[in-house]
């Protein structure tokens, strides 16, 4: 019985590890994220060319960002709710800058 109790404590540490240092890199893994689409809202709104940028995929992450950070607001998970809103400010704006753009004035 002790054994048991013992390799019972051992995998609840293991598990417990884990789950730190999953919760440490969310921060880091979501500010990677958002950084990894900096690149695209430069690039519509400074050279204004969105000829090779798809409206409808950039729409499809926007809407995802949005359901994710109502689950993570219902779920009250602040690494969800950090990384989502942020998220939706830049690819909102690579959306808006898609249509601005695209639109002959």
């Amino acid at each position: 019985m002790h054994h048991a109790i013992h390799r019972h404590a051992h995998k609840n540490r293991a598990k417990s590890t884990l789950l730190q240092l999953f919760d440490r890199s969310a921060y880091l893994m979501g500010a990677v994220t958002v950084a990894v689409n900096v690149p695209q809202l430069i690039t519509v709104w400074t050279s204004r060319d969105v000829s090779g940028v798809s409206l409808v995929s950039w729409i499809g992450f926007f809407l995802g960002s949005c359901f994710w950070l109502c689950y993570g607001l219902l779920h009250r998970e602040k690494p969800i709710i950090t990384v989502n809103a942020a998220l939706i400010a830049v690819q909102g704006f690579i959306v808006l800058g898609i249509f601005r753009h695209s639109v002959s004035l």
